[in-house]
Order: C-alpha cells, then sequence, then structure tokens
C-alpha cells in the first residue's frame, strides 16, 4: 500500500522545495523508500536512489515523461489565462497517473506531489474564470466549501448536485467528461489520501517572490494570491467533508523557517506513515556493493548497460568506460574504486604526463568534475582560512573522510609562505577510514613540514566511538565533508550533519559537496553500485532541515555542473564572502 500525498499552496509557499526534499528525509527519519512528483519525479530508499531528475535506469512511463513536457509547456504560457489552464491541467493529470505508477514500481510506501489534479484545479479555478485582478462585469458568487464537496461526490460518486449550488458553481459535465476519458486511457487520476496546506498570507507570499529577482507571473499579484488562499480554504475544508477531518493539515508558514516548515509537516505525516506502516509493506531488494573487477565485466555485458547507457549516452562520455580495462588508472579504480590514491591520481593530473589511454580516465566527466571541485575548494578556503588567521585567532578544522587533504593542505601552504608564524594557530583534525593504510604517515609529515597541530583518526566516522573521538577536540570553525554524500545512507547522512552543527562554532563554515545524477549515474545503477544524488537546492533543503542557514548557503559548480560545492553556516550566523550563490566555478579557476 503507498500512502499518497499533496502538498498544496499559493505561490511562494515553498511547496515545491519541500516536494523534492521530504522523500530523502523520510528515507532516512523513518527507513522507508519515498517518492515525489513535482520539478521532476524522484524516488529514494534510505541506502540508493531509484529515480531522479536525468536519471532514469529503469526508464520512465509514457506519462511522466508527458508530465515533464507538459509542465514546461504550462511554464512557457504562464501569462495566458487560455492556454495555460488547459496545459497545466494535462500536466496534472498525466503527473498523478505517473506517480502512481511509479509508486506501483518501487513498491514506494509514501509519495508526495506538489499538487492534485483535482484539488489544484477547484483551488486555482476562479483565477483563469474569474480573476479578482480583472475586469469582472458580473458578481458570480463565488462556491463555498459545501458547493465544493458536493463536486466531490458528483465527479467521484455520481451523486446529483443541488441548484442552489450549480447556480454558484461552473459547469460540471465538463469535469465529469476529463474524469471518465482519463480512466478509459488508464490514466489513475483520483484524490490523494491526504493534504498539506501550506498556509501563507498573500502579503508575505510577494515578498518572497520578489525575493526571487526572477519574472513575476501576471496572477503572482495580491488580488490574484488572496483568491486562491481562500479557494483553497475552502478545497481543504471540502475535502475534509468528503473524506474525514484527520485527512487534511493546514500549517501556517509565515513565520516559519522552511526547516521549521519541513519539520511541521514531518510530524503531520508520521502518523498516517505509521498507520500505512502497520497494514505491511514489501520492500523492494536493493542493489550490491563491493563489486570486484570480475563482477563489473560480468554486469557491464548486461543489455541495460549496453543499450540504455553505452549506446544511448555514448557522446556524453559513456565511450570512455570500456577503455578504463585497458588503462593503468582505469584498472587501479576497477581495483580500488575511488581510493585515496585513484583520487590523487586524478587531483595529481597536470603533474605528469599520461599516455593516451589514461588521458581518456582523467577526462570522464565524472573525474573532470571531482578535479574542478578540488580547484573550487582550494580558492574558496584560502580567504576563510587567511581572513581568521589575520585576526589572530586560534583555527580548528575537521576534515572527513579526509583523502590526502589536498583541498585543506594547499591553502594552508600557500598562506604559509605569506605567514609562516600563523600555521601554529592551526588545529587540523582529519578522519578517514584508509583502508589501504597509505594516508596517515604522509598526512603527518605534511602537517609537521607546516609546523600545524595535526591529528589523524582512523575509523568510521559514521560510528558512535568515532564521533566521540570527533568531539574530543570540538568545537571547530571549519568542518569539511567532501566526496562522501552519494555513498553515505540516508540515515547516516542526516545524523553527520547534526553532528556537525553541534560541533561547529557560531560563526564556522560547513563545506561539503552533492552530486546530481548525469549519465554517469546510470552507469553505476547498471553495474550494480548504490549511490545518492542531490540537487543544490533539494541539499541545501537538508541542511536547512539540520540546522544550518539554507537561504544563504553559498554554491559553486564545475564546468560540466555535475558536483555542487556548498558553504553554509550555523543557523542565525549565516558568513558571506567565499563566492556569490550559483557562482561558475570557471571563475574560481581562472
Amino acid at each position: 500500500m503507498t500512502l499518497h500525498v499533496c502538498v498544496l499552496g499559493i505561490d511562494g509557499s515553498g511547496k515545491s522545495t519541500i516536494t523534492a526534499a521530504l522523500p530523502g528525509i523520510f528515507a532516512a527519519e523513518m527507513n522507508l523508500q519515498a517518492g515525489s512528483a513535482g520539478e521532476a519525479f524522484r524516488f529514494v530508499g534510505p541506502d540508493e536512489d531509484h529515480l531522479a531528475s536525468h536519471f532514469y535506469p529503469d526508464g520512465l512511463p509514457i506519462p511522466a515523461r508527458l508530465a515533464v513536457r507538459l509542465k514546461r509547456a504550462a511554464k512557457q504560457s504562464v501569462n495566458n489565462r487560455r492556454l495555460y489552464p488547459i496545459y497545466k491541467l494535462a500536466h496534472m493529470i498525466f503527473q498523478d497517473s505517473a506517480a502512481r505508477r511509479l509508486g506501483e514500481r518501487y513498491r514506494a510506501p509514501l509519495i508526495i506531489s506538489d499538487g492534485n489534479t483535482f484539488l489544484s484545479a477547484t483551488g486555482r479555478a476562479a483565477n483563469y474564470l474569474r480573476p479578482a485582478s480583472g475586469n469582472r462585469t458580473a458578481d458570480v458568487p463565488a462556491p463555498n466549501a459545501e458547493d465544493l464537496k458536493n463536486v466531490f461526490s458528483y465527479i467521484f460518486d455520481g451523486q446529483s448536485v443541488s441548484a442552489e449550488s450549480q447556480r454558484r458553481l461552473p459547469r460540471l459535465w465538463k469535469g465529469k467528461l476529463i474524469y471518465k476519458t482519463m480512466r478509459l486511457l488508464g490514466l489513475d487520476v483520483s484524490l490523494p489520501d491526504v493534504v498539506i496546506f501550506l498556509d501563507l498570507s498573500p502579503a508575505v507570499a510577494i515578498e518572497r517572490i520578489m525575493s526571487r529577482r526572477q519574472k513575476i507571473d501576471h496572477h503572482e499579484n495580491e488580488a490574484d494570491l488572496t483568491q486562491a488562499r481562500e479557494m483553497y480554504l475552502k478545497t481543504i475544508e471540502a475535502f475534509r467533508r468528503y473524506r474525514s477531518n484527520d485527512v487534511a493539515h493546514c500549517i501556517d508558514v509565515d513565520d516559519l523557517t522552511l526547516q521549521q516548515t519541513v519539520g511541521a509537516v514531518i510530524e503531520a505525516l508520521r502518523p498516517h506513515i505509521l498507520a500505512q506502516q502497520t497494514k505491511g509493506t514489501t520492500k523492494r531488494p536493493l542493489g550490491t556493493s563491493g563489486l570486484t573487477t570480475g563482477a563489473i565485466r560480468g554486469k557491464a555485458i548486461n543489455h541495460r548497460y549496453v543499450t540504455h547507457y553505452l549506446m544511448a549516452k555514448a557522446f556524453s562520455g559513456a565511450w570512455r568506460e570500456p577503455t578504463f580495462f585497458f588503462s593503468g588508472l582505469g584498472r587501479l579504480f576497477l581495483k580500488e574504486g575511488y581510493s585515496a590514491g585513484v583520487m590523487r591520481a586524478i587531483y595529481d593530473r597536470d603533474e605528469k604526463q599520461h599516455g593516451l589511454l589514461d588521458r581518456v580516465f582523467l577526462e570522464y566527466p565524472l573525474h573532470r568534475a571531482v578535479y574542478d571541485r578540488l580547484q573550487i575548494l582550494t580558492k574558496a578556503i584560502e580567504p576563510q582560512l587567511e581572513a581568521r588567521l589575520r585576526g589572530g585567532q586560534e583555527v580548528r578544522i575537521f576534515t572527513a573522510p579526509s583523502g590526502f587533504a589536498y583541498d585543506l593542505f594547499r591553502p594552508l601552504e600557500s598562506i604559509a609562505k605569506r605567514m609562516p608564524d600563523a600555521m601554529r594557530q592551526v588545529q587540523l583534525v582529519a578522519a578517514d577510514l584508509d583502508p589501504h593504510d597509505v594516508l596517515a604517515n604522509e598526512l603527518n609529515e605534511r602537517a609537521a613540514r607546516l609546523k600545524v597541530e595535526f591529528k589523524f583518526l582512523r575509523g568510521d566516522l559514521t560510528s558512535d566511538e568515532m564521533r566521540a573521538k570527533f568531539s574530543a577536540t570540538a568545537p571547530y570553525d571549519l568542518i569539511l565533508f567532501v566526496g562522501l554524500s552519494s555513498w553515505l545512507p540516508k540515515p547516516q547522512l542526516l545524523q553527520h550533519f547534526r553532528w556537525v552543527r553541534e560541533n561547529i562554532t557560531d560563526d564556522g563554515l560547513f563545506i561539503t559537496d552533492s552530486f546530481t545524477p548525469e549519465a554517469y549515474a546510470l552507469s553505476g545503477r547498471y553495474v550494480g553500485y548504490k549511490a545518492h544524488y542531490y540537487t543544490p537546492e533539494v541539499y541545501k533543503a537538508i541542511l536547512d532541515y539540520c540546522g544550518f542557514e539554507s537561504l544563504g548557503a553559498q554554491v559553486a559548480s564545475g564546468r560540466d555542473r555535475i558536483n555542487h560545492v556548498l558553504l553554509a553556516a550555523p543557523r542565525e550566523h549565516q558568513r558571506r564572502g567565499a563566492f556569490s550563490d550559483e557562482q561558475s566555478a570557471q571563475s574560481l579557476m581562472n
């Protein structure tokens, strides 16, 4: 059984951001698979992502593909009062149908949708039939909640509507015809199980819309937003009357942060999810990890890898992968994965001449993104460290997983040339699994040359024992968590973010990164790797949920926009100055 949840709200309420972020948070907090339908379709589990924007390893149903295209068409015609409702209604129909099909495919106990065909149409219809901001020639009475409840009864149950209600309603036969037609076409469109309404006052909505610094749509004015809010509230009440009181939740979000809003939604949905879980769900078997080179060879010849990835994505870098078996760096990667040694080879790509096949390996889009990430990190971290050291401040730094800590030692070595004595103010704690036992000696030697106080801890950063060791030298001014977000299960990711928030100074800076699922993600899925992918917007929402200032989190991305480096400050102590929001990595690397 799948619990279908619909999030409603006027423009500016944050429904799109929250809809996209909730699956990952629920997967982490309640150890379940969850999906969302909104800006993109997303289905994730606690230890693996199954579907995301540009990441369709099992294919995408036709209704989902149509929903994506129709959503784009609706956005392009948003200021056309005739075309927009048509495109938007069609988009919602296919989105609802696709969400239900994907829920069955991935056996997800929870699906959260940005809007619903019937509830969204009911709430927004007045904006297009008789907009408050338009020149209305007749004072047509607005329907009340009981009238709207009668609409649901008419469409879904075939019950007649009283003449009094019909006087306040548009012609209903069109809605009934659409519903019957969709059922005949096999499109599963219906009401959700639970509704969350993010109640935002129109005045606050206008402030938020203006702050985006984007083009304002014609309906994004206070009169139309007031009308839409009033109709949504009536729609929610009608849904309660049609179903029951406990299936709709209104959350006043005027004075709530994103973190508080997400928390309120989770608490509202938790009882419904727990009740759903008692009915029994079946978990879908997940993929495998720890693959050997032989296992990778075996899986690489499966038809999905060859046809859906190798051939379909050949010009997105896929053609490079078969050469890995024949290059020195490629074979090292197949043996060790993204070990410290492999990462060093990628980072030091400019330090030596490489043969043709090794250059093919290094120019693989994912490896190029990792190289770009290092350039972004070093250029962002150096001014942060120097500013603190010039002020005479003792700077405590924590990095895990550390690898060879190029992202810290390069800035420190650069600063040491100008301020050698300042290195005595630096305390650096690095942690890593270091399965090949190659890090400790080199890191200690490099720190000793700089005269930096250094400690290396070997172990799993998610274990309570290791966290206790990390906390012994807290709080930290700078905390790095780079390169692991795609591999760490979601429950442990949230636990680590919360640990960071508890162990960072009030004016500290948290530096982390995320990957979006481009072509390389399909390859990993087909050969059996488990991974997680986050857009900057979703990653920032998760950081916000864990106590960081998401609106002030700064983002920079590499040339291929695969990897995204984020700088976030603890809430209420936002720190600026490393780089501007969405600044390209190109300017940082020049």
